[in-house]
């Protein structure tokens, strides 16, 4: 679904719905983004497309090929496997420093889980990766550590990377049923037990990535 940018900003906006088709698959990695193209399809100049692809190769999105342009980026194993790590390492750590929003996390995650299982029934795998990828964000987004989220946010390409094979040879019910406990840990006000659960689920994981390498 095509986006239309309205209001102001229109750097941010443009940095977003790139963000989106990227993370939707809509611009796969090797992809050439066309800055007259995007502009004409956003309904903007190019001026504020261009400061946004400059933001995406800042945040290490989209590399710039001499004579080519500007293009997604295809990361390598190692970088794949190092930011799965980190973004482990930074869910965790945020389940420490949830303060009294805890119940409203759990409606959030909730609320995700019920998106998954729709998604589920009409084995629908896009909404279920936005839906899984939502159930961990709001983790780290609870937490109230812009820092923290900004570096959650930074790992998106990667992650998404193993969260699209992995879907594609993991049936989306077995997915599923790694998240309903950590929301029933975080019910019983168990943090540890829920860390441990996050820990297992990634380990499970990556135990399916290592079998795809």
């Amino acid at each position: 679904m095509k986006k239309k940018v309205i209001r102001q900003s229109l750097k941010d906006q443009v940095k977003s719905i790139l963000i989106d088709r990227m993370i939707d698959g809509d611009l796969a990695p090797g992809d050439r983004i066309k800055e007259l193209q995007v502009a004409k399809e956003l309904g903007t100049s190019q001026a504020p497309v261009r400061e946004a692809i400059r933001c995406l190769e800042t945040l290490g999105y989209v590399e710039h090929i001499p004579h080519v342009g500007a293009m997604v980026k295809t990361f390598n194993q190692s970088e794949i496997e190092e930011a799965y790590q980190v973004r482990e390492a930074l869910e965790v750590h945020s389940m420490a420093l949830i303060g009294d929003s805890l119940n409203e996390l759990v409606k959030e995650l909730e609320a995700q889980l019920m998106v998954m299982q729709s998604a589920i029934r009409g084995n629908n795998i896009r909404t279920f990766t936005q839906a899984d990828n939502q159930f961990h964000r709001a983790i780290v987004s609870y937490c109230d550590n812009a820092t923290m989220l900004s570096m959650w946010e930074s790992l998106k390409m990667q992650a998404q990377v193993i969260a699209t094979l992995l879907k594609a040879s993991m049936p989306l019910e077995k997915i599923y049923l790694l998240h309903p406990p950590i929301v029933d840990a975080f019910k019983s006000k168990s943090r540890e037990r829920a860390s441990l659960l996050l820990k297992g689920h990634y380990k499970i994981l990556s135990g399916y990535w290592e079998n795809l390498k």
